[in-house]
């Protein structure tokens, strides 16, 4: 029985198979010793060039380093490409956060315009309802102390001045336009 690993330990148990074999070391009952082996042959001291299957290995070998550092470049690449991703992204909340807090002051700034439309047409109003009458009455009296001591018109055109502004006032508080 050449080739096999162990030797029983005492001599009624029966030399190992290849069918008992597991079972037996599992138990602990054979014992390794490397001098019963043959010694592994030494390599035959070739060049290179002449065995072919060397020189296949070597170009394997260099073509695994060259994939190495094919692999290290991409993985710096990917590495800076996810902190670009990484940095992208929370540049994109910082960006969201702003249009959210412009679209909330636009709100309010639409809100104030509102409110502001509001004032602007009661004042209007309150011009309209107020201010035109009352220069109204004041042309007239205008108008009337426009006479001398005997009744006669002082000055002419005074008369349809004050109208034409009269006039002028209401078309402005209306947004139509009036000419001279």
């Amino acid at each position: 029985m050449t080739g096999i690993c162990c030797f029983p330990l005492d001599n009624n148990t029966p030399a190992p198979t290849l069918s008992n074999k597991t079972n037996n070391n599992s138990h602990g009952k054979f014992s390794f010793i490397s001098s019963n082996f043959p010694p592994i042959p030494t390599p035959h001291a070739q060049t290179p060039a002449s065995n072919p299957m060397m020189v296949k290995l070597d170009d394997l070998l260099e073509k695994m380093s060259e994939v190495k550092i094919q692999l290290t470049n991409l993985a710096s690449k990917h590495d800076k490409f996810e902190q670009f991703i990484k940095e992208k992204n929370e540049s994109d909340l910082l960006v969201k956060e702003n249009l959210n807090l412009l679209s909330k002051q636009s709100r309010e700034l639409n809100g104030d315009v509102g409110q502001m439309q509001l004032l602007i047409k009661r004042h209007e109003n309150m011009f309209i309802k107020l201010l035109i009458p009352m220069f109204e009455d004041l042309f007239t009296v205008i108008a009337s102390q426009n006479l001398d001591k005997k009744g006669n018109i002082l000055d002419a055109d005074l008369k349809f001045k004050l109208e034409r502004y009269l006039v002028q006032m209401k078309k402005a508080s209306e947004n139509k336009p009036f000419t001279n």
